[in-house]
Formats: structure tokens, C-alpha cells, sequence
């Protein structure tokens, strides 16, 4: 290598909010030339999130800070193979003269692959890996699970370096047979700066009092789509089960689970103590 930059490329499904601040660093490296390619914008754009059941635009800064392009998605956008496929990454991956491309999209969509073939096509190097901590599906099944143990060490073998999102990914994929010099944890991040200035600027016995709690009450918080893999029932029955005095539980979120939520806390006698709050910003 010469004392050039490296040219690295991100693919990514569409701007979040996890993402922006690790981008950012990666913009700021002396050593990089660094770009993101959008699959979408939605989030950065207000667009129907099909999991919170709303439109949502974000109300942090995604897009600043780093360059990036906004490459079309010829499907849809649902939950399905077809839905993503972003056929004009063949071109701008081919004639982008990179040295490595990072995909945060995932094997299961069109657009993986696209990128995928063009990279390979130029001796480029593939990079990508998964947030997962466990191979094992959320629906517990058999099947999938056997099927993982199939298909997860075939199609991961194509990485030029496998990525984890923690301590408990990278066992995982070591335990698949990947060694442990090729699998590299990229944890998410946060703007710490930034949420401590909107802290310091807030007034918490305002924001309570617009809320309807008492001073003095506890609250219990979570902040997350309302979807069984997140485990927002379980919080639920805890919570009413160890009626805790003076104590709240906020759900700040919205999601398929919210009605089935409602229901509960009803049952259990809890509904004067849970609050749904929705989409929050």
C-alpha cells in the first residue's frame, strides 16, 4: 500500500439512528475514504415503517457527517427476498473502484446478492455478518434450526471477515468453525454528546407532570418495538407480578403486540399502572 486512502463502501438497508454515529467515526478516519449506499431512506424521510404500523421520520441527524448516495430499491420494501433488490449497486460497486465493501443488509435479500456478485466480479473483498447472538430461531423450530447449522457456515464462508455486534456473535460464529482472527465485532453505537444535551435541556418534573407521574413515582421504561422477539409480554407480567409500590410501567413504542398487550395488562389488573404511549420520536 501506498499512502493513499482506502476506499470502503456501506451498504445499508436505510439510515438508523445506531448507525449515523459509528459512520460518522469511520468518515473521520485518516486511512479511509468512506461512503454509505442507501438502500432507502426512510427514517432520514418520513416513510411507513411496516412494524411500528406508522409513518416515522427521525427526529436525530442521520445523514450528516459522512458521504453517502441513495441507491433506488426496485421492489417493495416488504419482509421478502424480492422486496430489496437494489439493482444499481451492479454498477456503482463495479466502477467505484473500491477496496472493500461492508453489506449490512442481509443474506436473505436480493440486494445481498447483488452486491455480492458485483464485488467478487472486481476482486473486491465482501465484508458482512449478523447482529445475532444465537442460532437458534426465535420460533424455536427444529427444522430452522437445522437448516442454520447448514446454511449459516456456507454462506458466511463467503465474508472476507465475518462481523458481530457482540461478545456472544462472535462465540457463535466461532463455535460454527470460523477462526477467531476472522471474525471482527463492530458494536452499535450511540452520541453520548448528543443525548446529554437533550437531557440538560429537558425538565424532568415537566416531562413527568405532561405524562401524568407523580414526582416522586418510579417508572419502568421500554423503549422498542412492541413484537414478541423483544419479550415486551414478559416485562408486562414482571411488572404486575411484583407490584412494586408507587411504580408505573411506559411502554414507548407501537407494534403487531400492542393490542394483545392492552389485553393483559387489563387481565392482570394492571391497566391503571401501564401506559402506552406509541410512537415516540
Amino acid at each position: 500500500m501506498t499512502g493513499r486512502k482506502l476506499r470502503v463502501l456501506t451498504i445499508s438497508s436505510h439510515p438508523i439512528q445506531y448507525g449515523a454515529p459509528l459512520f460518522r467515526v469511520m468518515a473521520r478516519h485518516p486511512k479511509l475514504d468512506f461512503q454509505v449506499a442507501y438502500c432507502s431512506l426512510r427514517g432520514a424521510e418520513s416513510g411507513f415503517d411496516p412494524e411500528f404500523g406508522a409513518n416515522v421520520q427521525w427526529d436525530v441527524p442521520l445523514l450528516d457527517g459522512y458521504k453517502w448516495t441513495h441507491i433506488p430499491n426496485r421492489g417493495s420494501g416488504a419482509e421478502s427476498f424480492w422486496a430489496w433488490r437494489n439493482t444499481g449497486l451492479w454498477k456503482f460497486i463495479r466502477q467505484g473502484k473500491f477496496d472493500a465493501v461492508i453489506s449490512h443488509v442481509g443474506y436473505v435479500r436480493a440486494t445481498f446478492w447483488i452486491a455480492y456478485a458485483a464485488a467478487r466480479s472486481v476482486g473486491i473483498p465482501f465484508i458482512f455478518g449478523t447482529d445475532a447472538s444465537s442460532i437458534e430461531p426465535r420460533d424455536e423450530s427444529k427444522s430452522k434450526l437445522a437448516a442454520k447449522k447448514i446454511i449459516w457456515p456456507a454462506v458466511f464462508s463467503l465474508a472476507g471477515q465475518v462481523l458481530t455486534a457482540s461478545s456472544a456473535g462472535r462465540d457463535m460464529m466461532v463455535s460454527l468453525g470460523f477462526p477467531p482472527e476472522r471474525v471482527s465485532m463492530t458494536l452499535d453505537t450511540v452520541d453520548n454528546d448528543w443525548w446529554l444535551t437533550q437531557a440538560n435541556a429537558a425538565d424532568r418534573e415537566d416531562a413527568r407532570r405532561a405524562l401524568g407521574f407523580a414526582p416522586h413515582e418510579k417508572i419502568i421504561l421500554f423503549c422498542a418495538k412492541l413484537q414478541p422477539w423483544k419479550r415486551p409480554m414478559d416485562l408486562l407480567r414482571a411488572f404486575a407480578s411484583a407490584a412494586i409500590p408507587d411504580a408505573s410501567l411506559v411502554f414507548a413504542g407501537d407494534g403487531a403486540q400492542r393490542a394483545e398487550l392492552e389485553k393483559e395488562a387489563a387481565a392482570l389488573g394492571a391497566s391503571n399502572k401501564v401506559k402506552f404511549l406509541g410512537f415516540v420520536n
